[in-house]
């Protein structure tokens, strides 16, 4: 370890406490420390880092507020493991005062999500095809009730996630999924809207069935694209960005 210390007047002590926090956090990174383990006591780092106990608590506060490390009861403060969860929060709260966020978040969602259903073609074993079939068969079920099918249009994205077998690319999509979730919620309330979430579905998977990589990645982009059109006729993923405006549509 380095000397993080370089003079401790106030000034310089409310930097110190951000650099403590940094190095904290690449010990986590780099698996120094890891979920669940305890970190060294508030004496023991302030001599780590040559540093005095009140930037060490400083530091362990942002860290907490990053949820990087909890504290438990009876003392003490762990390393948090790290879900989507704790990706999503931050970003979601921006999310509600910045609308322009959802339209990018589905323009994100078009570029990325195509090649994930091409590598699903790729590499899905039998029980991911059994899974996903599965799903679409439980989602026509509740469709042809009228009944709303969010959940088994987001189960089904997040097989196809699965199936890459690449942990990034899952979490990258339940973070995208988590922050869309009210918009898919909206969809899936209308009968219409939810067939056509059945049939790019349905489009998707027999693409996936047939290994045939172009014809999956083709037709997971034109159910996005159908989706977001359809939300507001006339328009395409940006339109999403307005979600109130379709209420009329």
């Amino acid at each position: 370890m380095g000397n993080t210390r370089a003079g401790t007047g106030p000034e310089r002590r409310g930097t110190l406490y951000k650099e403590v926090a940094a190095r904290i956090r690449e010990l986590i990174s780099d698996g120094e420390l890891q979920a669940g383990q305890a970190l060294p006591s508030e004496r023991k780092l302030a001599v780590q880092f040559e540093v005095g106990r009140a930037v060490i608590r400083e530091a362990v506060r942002q860290l907490e507020a990053a949820g990087l490390v909890e504290s438990r009861h009876g003392g003490g403060n762990y390393v948090r493991e790290i879900t989507s969860e704790h990706l999503v929060a931050p970003i979601a709260s921006l999310l509600n005062s910045k609308a322009q966020l959802r339209g990018e978040l589905m323009d994100a969602r078009s570029l990325f999500e195509p090649q994930v259903a091409r590598e699903a073609a790729i590499r899905a074993t039998p029980e991911d095809l059994l899974l996903m079939e599965a799903v679409v068969v439980r989602q026509a079920e509740r469709v042809s009730k009228g009944q709303p099918t969010a959940e088994e249009d987001a189960e089904f994205h997040a097989l196809l996630a699965h199936a890459t077998r690449n942990s990034v690319v899952e979490r990258v999509m339940g973070v995208i999924d988590d922050l869309l979730e009210d918009v898919y919620e909206r969809l899936s309330q209308h009968g219409e809207r939810s067939q056509l979430s059945l049939e790019g579905n349905r489009r998707i998977l027999e693409a996936v069935q047939s290994r045939d990589p172009d014809a999956a990645q083709r037709a997971m982009a034109e159910h996005i694209e159908d989706i977001a059109a359809h939300f507001h006729p006339g328009g395409g993923i940006h339109d999403l960005e307005h979600p109130d405006a379709a209420k009329g549509a």
